[in-house]
């Protein structure tokens, strides 16, 4: 778990058969986990079961802005833990929605 914000993206990938966006994150803060330092490669877990479309409701990590990301590591690569909760927004000054 961290708080970053996705400075571009950095391909695609592949898991349950759908495609992922891979973005570059840049890490502010590791919360919980140790995922090494400076800037992760962190895909966006697709929703796998909507037909074809990865992202219905847009990619959560195609923002420039400063968010909460819950990530898994899979197969030797990072993802959102799902595609609906594996990003929350966070805004510079706001407090964690949860104790550490």
């Amino acid at each position: 778990m961290l708080i970053g914000k996705s400075v571009s993206q950095a391909g695609e990938t592949t898991i349950y058969g759908s495609k992922a966006t891979t973005h570059l994150v840049e890490v502010e803060q590791v919360l919980k986990g140790n995922p090494g330092d400076g800037n992760l490669r962190i895909s966006s877990m697709p929703q796998t079961c909507s037909g074809g479309e990865s992202y219905l409701d847009g990619d959560p990590l195609d923002t420039g802005q400063r968010v909460i990301i819950f990530a898994t590591r899979q197969g030797g690569e990072w993802f959102t833990m799902t595609p609906e909760q594996g990003v929350l927004p966070f805004p510079q000054g706001s407090e964690l929605p949860f104790h550490e």
